[in-house]
């Protein structure tokens, strides 16, 4: 008994092992320099946090279905350039915000075409699109460097409700609502399924190519929504906005957050957990002189200890279970 005890509490600490990190890490950067845990600076990493978030909650669907999406980073220059024409234009926010989402579920569309129509590994397809978006992206943008004044989207960005930024009740609201998408509807749970077991869910009637078109044209919903938030927080808008940077922190954030590059295992709150962290690191790191090219150094160094330590952790959890199991 005392030893199921044991097993049930360590088990519940690798449950908790996200938001453990973001604890310790938390300490250690404050440690460093004491100004990080302060009002200013938490408020700034949270909101640098809102548009990873909703970034990652894109990145996992996709991989806990068991694909990948490259083409995120570059998918957020498509759609901010989309996004700073229209408002250049003299285009109103609503027609610029339903561009760029329109331009989104295009890419997504297109990805989830070949994945799950033609069968095309998931790696292949979103590798390709990255470098068709890239290029696209430099032809909207036309050289172009666009400026960003108009006050309504300055307003998500930059303005304030009652204290609170509205950047963050704006990530609020869609973060609920992806939330009741992924866990209270079908296409969540055939998502789930698709991840475990492709064979069994085929079998059980689930139209696997719709789904996995569903799952990227998602994705690229949200790589738009993240590119809106953007934007709202800039003055200048160009090609370089988007990048692989970006890829990395969506990735990164679903990884440090418990999802499995195998499929079938991720949480949301993990996921919001992962992209706390990436914008902990990001800020700190800045604040501790660290050049940005350097940034992406550190992200790729955490997947690849992320990978490390979601095997060791799926390792010890499944001993762990198989010992609950065993008769005392």
């Amino acid at each position: 008994m005392k030893s199921d005890k044991s097993r049930l509490f360590w088990k519940r600490v690798l449950d908790f092992a996200p938001l453990l990190l973001l604890i310790v890490l938390t300490v250690v950067f404050a440690a460093i320099d004491p100004r990080i845990v302060n009002g200013t600076n938490l408020k700034q990493i949270l909101v640098q946090a809102a548009p990873i978030s909703i970034l990652a909650l894109g990145a996992l669907v996709v991989l806990v279905s068991g694909g990948i999406d490259l083409s995120v980073g570059f998918g957020i220059g498509l759609a901010a350039i989309v996004v700073g024409v229209s408002l250049s234009n003299g285009g109103a926010l609503f027609e610029a915000i339903a561009w760029a989402l329109i331009v989104g579920l295009a890419v997504g569309i297109f990805n989830g075409f070949f994945i799950g129509y033609l069968k095309i590994p998931p790696f292949i397809v979103t590798l390709g699109a990255m470098i068709i978006i890239q290029g696209i992206t430099l032809l909207v943008a036309r050289g172009h460097v666009l400026v960003i004044s108009d006050k309504a989207i300055k307003s998500i960005g930059i303005g304030t409700t009652g204290g609170v930024p509205n950047i963050l009740i704006v990530a609020a609201t869609l973060i609920v609502l992806i939330a009741v998408l992924i866990k209270q509807t079908r296409f969540g749970l055939r998502t789930y399924a698709l991840g475990s077991s492709e064979e069994s869910t085929q079998v059980t009637g689930v139209p696997i190519h719709r789904q996995q078109l569903l799952i990227y044209a998602f994705s690229a919903i949200c790589t738009a929504v993240a590119a809106i938030m953007m934007v709202s927080r800039v003055s200048i808008v160009t090609p370089n906005l988007g990048g692989n940077s970006y890829m990395l922190d969506a990735i990164t954030a679903t990884v440090i957050g418990g999802t499995s590059i195998f499929g079938g295992k991720g949480s949301i709150s993990g996921t919001l957990i992962g992209a706390l962290i990436i914008s902990l690191m990001t800020h700190s790191l800045t604040m501790f002189g660290v050049s940005a090219t350097s940034l992406d150094f550190f992200k790729g160094a955490i997947i690849i200890l992320a990978l490390i330590a979601d095997s060791g952790v799926r390792a010890a959890k499944g001993r762990l279970e198989l010992g609950l199991r065993r008769p005392a």
